[in-house]
């Protein structure tokens, strides 16, 4: 059997074999640093750092989530108002609204007054007029007639009738009664009267109660069941005379042309409505009483189409009683008043 010659390993460390050896160990190397290149992941290149970092939304349960908002609206800095942000703040916060606080109302100081027959507590708002009964010349179209204002103040009441005749036949009078208080006249029921037959007295044709009641205050009538509410200071068809010259006559400089009056008067379908005066220029009147200088001109539109002008004529030296009225219908029924004289000769 032929043997196989042994080879020390001290033949490989000659120094004839390491020349030998040395190029195809570093061909080794390189390549393996070639393939370990080649294989290795490539790096992205670096991205600039962006100006606003993305949003991180979180999901927090409801408590935490509004919780969470409202500590970051807090600690939030305050951005321009240019910014997309600061609009959308703007657009979803609700702008602040201004509560009006109506001030106390303070009534004004009140005029000095006289008022006959009225208690001293009571006259301090009104110069009510003292009693008269005056007769005044009636005309109607073509026809004349009189008529008769009989004012009655007593105490804390006052009765007050207007009558009329044309051409002697009698005409629907009207009546007023109610309270005197610091507000002037508060009519407690108004009747109209027709006149009634041959030796027969009128009788009433229709009334308008005025009612104050523990809750709210009523005017009711006699021709219906139907009730409504009364407004302040609010006149019947006749008082309205009387109220209105008691205004005047508390503060008779404050009624200059252009000045306006208002009061609140029932109609004859039993709406209250508000009147508007006017004050016009003063006039000289040239009456059946005698002549009247510098009266206080005033004027109330018509209210409708159904409703007529009026004017009437305050007389300074007779407590602001109309002295002349004059009332414009559509239907052309107009009627006029002139002062006549101040008392009725005695029976």
């Amino acid at each position: 059997m032929r043997s196989v010659p042994r080879i020390k390993p001290t033949r490989l460390l000659r120094p004839g074999a390491a020349g030998s050896l040395r190029p195809w160990v570093w061909g080794a190397v390189l390549s393996l640093g070639l393939h370990f290149l080649l294989m290795a992941p490539r790096q992205k290149p670096a991205q600039p750092v962006q100006a606003h970092a993305p949003a991180i939304k979180l999901s927090l349960p409801s408590g935490a989530a509004a919780a969470a908002a409202a500590a970051a609206a807090a600690a939030a800095p305050e951005l321009p108002k240019t910014t997309e942000r600061a609009t959308t703040a703007a657009a979803a916060k609700p702008a602040p609204v201004k509560q009006q606080i109506e001030k106390p109302f303070v009534a004004p100081p009140l005029p000095e007054a006289v008022a006959s027959d009225l208690p001293a507590s009571t006259a301090v708002a009104v110069a009510v007029a003292p009693a008269v009964d005056w007769r005044y010349l009636l005309l109607q179209n073509d026809a004349r007639g009189q008529a008769r204002l009989s004012w009655q103040p007593g105490g804390a009441v006052y009765t007050l009738r207007l009558e009329r005749e044309l051409e002697g036949r009698p005409l629907p009078g009207s009546n007023s009664q109610g309270r005197l208080d610091t507000q002037g006249l508060s009519p407690e029921r108004f009747t109209q009267q027709r006149p009634g037959r041959q030796g027969q007295a009128p009788r009433d044709a229709a009334a308008t109660n005025f009612r104050q009641g523990e809750r709210q205050d009523q005017i009711s009538f006699s021709a219906s069941a139907e009730q409504v509410p009364m407004p302040g200071g609010v006149q019947d068809r006749i008082s309205w005379w009387l109220q209105l010259a008691a205004i005047v006559a508390a503060t008779p400089q404050q009624f200059v042309p252009g000045r306006e009056l208002r009061m609140m008067v029932v109609g004859l379908r039993g709406e209250a409505r508000e009147w508007v005066f006017e004050v016009l220029d003063r006039q000289d009147l040239a009456l059946p009483v005698g002549p009247i200088p510098q009266a206080v001109h005033l004027r109330r539109a018509a209210l409708g189409p159904y409703s007529g002008e009026i004017e009437l004529w305050l007389d300074p030296a007779r407590h602001h009683l109309p002295v002349r009225l004059l009332v414009k219908l559509p239907d052309e029924r107009d009627w006029e008043l002139q002062l006549l004289d101040e008392g009725l000769p005695q029976p």
